[in-house]
């Protein structure tokens, strides 16, 4: 695969993240000025049962054809009936315990709800194999459009959902309808099917892989989700819309770039994963691109936090201020693990994958029992996310420099000048917002600050990732 190839997927995909998460956060915006804080922490509590439940479907599979380097319709066949089989039992399974999870939570109103939403997994493990497939392909403007499809559809239902007053269903009827206009619009472009096909070999082969993601998958969403049930337990379903609120925004800026880079960089990785010298190259690139790019957007983000929630969503989100403040920084870190989990898993190495997330987890879980114990406020858990966020950068490097001789202290070296820049822009914008000034005005004075002293400050201080970045430029200026 040449390097034009990848750097035109890795455009689109990156523009199919902004665009998407943009549109979409523009839509979140305007439903977080029509709902209640209650309303999002209980739509929160659902979607914790939803992707719990996705990721046990999926079973690492999706992953798994997107790794191997040979596979042919009967593979997808395959995935998709064990998909669909499981779809059957954990939709039954989950629409039978509704109302034990309502109960739990002194929410009734999440029953029925809870009931309708169940019912998208069938159509999102069909979208995650054709998913799979275009990913095989590169054929990332055609996820672009469904994907932009999908999210002009369900915010134009959802916005007319809200000025009616339909409440929870606004958000049920958002999430859902994403997930079928998007699985639509994947099989008009993809033109898939599967055949009548089963190979119990392929299936076995596939799991040799997948069995191991799907245990790392699952130990990350309990634990990326187990927040969301104590503080929803613990305090209220209000304060858990809070702090969703406040952690959703960051998520959203971390995770459409993050996810282009992995999108893009593990199907590359996966065909170059016999070459540790090439291996080596492109983590490099991979990492060093990532910080350079979610680092400052993270800390900026956290900087402008208190502008930002007063400007776009109204005093009534104001307790959300410091939960976004703080997970910012923490939402910063996984520009500095995510690839390395990318470069092991196109090695093939679900073996270590596995390993590395049950030693992942089980850190970072005995850093928020200690939390719970020993603190009892939803600040604190938005602390302790951010402390074991920072470990788990450090314990993600640990594998790749025994595989590829590039660990931790050799990360450290290649980025270091980015997270310096960063935090000195981020000191710059937040002394900025002390000034009196309209908001609208403060952040747009506050965002160029940022932009201004970040360019400046990578410029002198000859950050490899800015210096690549205007070499292509004035490549592309002349071709």
């Amino acid at each position: 695969m040449n390097k034009g190839t990848i750097i035109k997927s890795l455009i689109f995909k990156t523009v199919e993240r902004f665009s998407v998460k943009g549109l979409g956060f523009i839509i979140s915006i305007l439903l977080a000025r029509m709902l209640s804080p209650e309303v999002f922490g209980q739509i929160a509590l659902i979607t914790v049962v939803i992707n719990l439940s996705q990721s046990i479907i999926e079973g690492g599979l999706g992953t798994a054809l997107v790794q191997n380097k040979d596979v042919d319709d009967r593979d997808y066949s395959t995935v998709f009936y064990i998909c669909m089989a499981m779809s059957v039992v954990i939709a039954s399974a989950v629409f039978a315990g509704a109302p034990l999870l309502a109960n739990y939570y002194k929410s009734p109103e999440m029953l029925l709800p809870l009931r309708v939403y169940i019912f998208s997994v069938f159509f999102s493990s069909y979208a995650s194999i054709l998913t799979a497939r275009m990913q095989r392909e590169m054929r990332f403007k055609q996820i672009l459009y469904c994907s932009l499809t999908a999210t002009c559809v369900s915010g134009a239902l959802a916005v007319a959902l809200a000025f009616a007053g339909a409440g929870i269903w606004t958000l049920v009827v958002y999430y859902f309808s994403h997930t079928l206009v998007n699985c639509i619009a994947m099989f008009v472009a993809v033109r898939w099917f599967p055949r009548l096909t089963f190979s119990v070999a392929r299936a076995r082969a596939l799991y040799g892989f997948g069995w191991k993601m799907l245990v790392s998958s699952l130990l990350c969403s309990l634990y990326a989700d187990l927040r969301s049930l104590i503080i929803g337990k613990r305090f209220s379903t209000e304060a858990l819309g809070y702090y969703d609120r406040g952690n959703q925004i960051p998520f959203v800026v971390s995770s459409a770039i993050d996810s282009s880079v992995q999108s893009v960089m593990f199907p590359v990785l996966a065909k170059a994963q016999d070459d540790k010298g090439v291996l080596r190259g492109i983590l490099h690139r991979s990492l060093t691109l990532s910080a350079f790019i979610i680092t400052p957007a993270m800390i900026g983000l956290s900087a402008v936090s208190d502008t930002f929630i007063r400007l776009l969503l109204t005093e009534k989100w104001l307790p959300s201020v410091v939960f976004m403040e703080v997970l910012c920084i923490g939402h910063a870190a996984s520009a500095l693990a995510a690839p390395n989990l990318v470069a092991i898993k196109a090695m093939g190495r679900s073996d270590i994958y596995m390993k590395l997330e049950f030693i992942r987890r089980v850190i970072m879980l005995a850093v928020l029992v200690i939390t719970v114990l020993c603190f009892d406020s939803a600040l604190a858990m938005a602390y302790s996310y951010v402390l074991s966020a920072w470990l788990d950068t450090v314990i993600c490097a640990i594998p790749c420099g025994r595989l590829l001789g590039y660990g931790v202290m050799a990360q450290f070296k290649d980025i270091w000048k980015t997270i310096l820049a960063s935090v000195v822009m981020g000191a710059a914008v937040w002394t900025v917002g002390l000034l009196t000034m309209p908001l609208f005005l403060k952040l747009v004075v506050q965002i160029a600050t940022g932009v201004i002293v970040y360019i400046i400050l990578c410029r002198l201080m000859k950050v490899e990732s800015f210096l690549y970045i205007l070499d292509h430029l004035k490549q592309m200026k002349k071709g």
